[in-house]
């Protein structure tokens, strides 16, 4: 069975077939391309491969959309001597760990309540906070909005949301972008607190506060094409 797939699907790094106590069987393929499929107990190789086989056009393209983030990594990454993007900006590794907040003009106290023994991923986490807290801040106050909370999540895909309750999150996917690409997803979280759809108000709501919108908009859909690769460069730094 193992055998099969691996011939199947030559772009997945590893295969693995898990036997677990759940009631339905399930496909996970992870950043690194390693494929897992799990599968309730007694499951029959026949609905195993019939399974899997019936999420053939899924698998694959999962896959490939995947590897090209890697190969579009590396790419990136040989062209710029293995630094890696924080606010728009390449730095080099040793300098990420020396990151001062004052270079992203922001407080210089920014990770004073961060242990010097925190993952890299923390520190970054807390930059970002610190950028994204501030400028909803005082945006939320030029639009004359009020809001329950800010928070960071692991999302991967989307950039930010407003609950029903307007608390607003934000991906951590955007430590890599442009200040002003931040800016933008900002604008565009706080504009739900008043319309919680894509309606033409809301972008006429969002058009007035940010008049490139549109044109910002695409540059991120375009850059984040290599967040994903990025993210999975942090953790495999840590």
């Amino acid at each position: 069975m193992l055998n099969i797939l691996q011939k199947t699907y030559p772009n997945a790094l590893s295969i693995h077939i898990q036997h677990k106590n759940i009631a339905y069987p399930r496909i996970v393929i992870k950043n690194n391309l390693s494929m897992y499929v799990r599968v309730p107990l007694h499951f029959s190789h026949t609905r195993l491969l019939d399974f899997v086989m019936n999420n053939h056009l899924w698998i694959e393209s999962t896959l490939y959309k995947l590897k090209n983030n890697r190969i579009n990594l590396q790419t990136c990454l040989e062209n710029h001597n293995n630094q890696i993007l924080i606010f728009g900006k390449w730095y080099k590794l040793h300098q990420i760990h020396t990151l001062s907040p004052q270079a992203l003009n922001l407080s210089p106290n920014t990770l004073d309540s961060i242990p010097k023994t925190s993952s890299l991923q923390a520190r970054l986490k807390a930059l970002l906070f610190a950028y994204i807290s501030i400028k909803v801040d005082s945006q939320a106050m030029l639009m004359g909005l009020e809001y329950r909370s800010v928070k960071i999540t692991q999302a991967l895909s989307r950039f930010g949301s407003c609950s029903g309750k307007n608390r607003l999150c934000f991906s951590f996917m955007l430590i890599f972008a442009k200040q002003t690409l931040i800016d933008y997803v900002i604008i565009h979280e706080l504009a739900h607190i008043v319309h919680k759809n894509h309606s033409k108000a809301f972008w006429n709501l969002v058009i007035q506060y940010c008049p490139d919108a549109k044109i910002l908009r695409e540059n991120l859909r375009q850059e984040a094409r290599i967040y994903p690769a990025l993210l999975q460069y942090l953790k495999e730094l840590e």
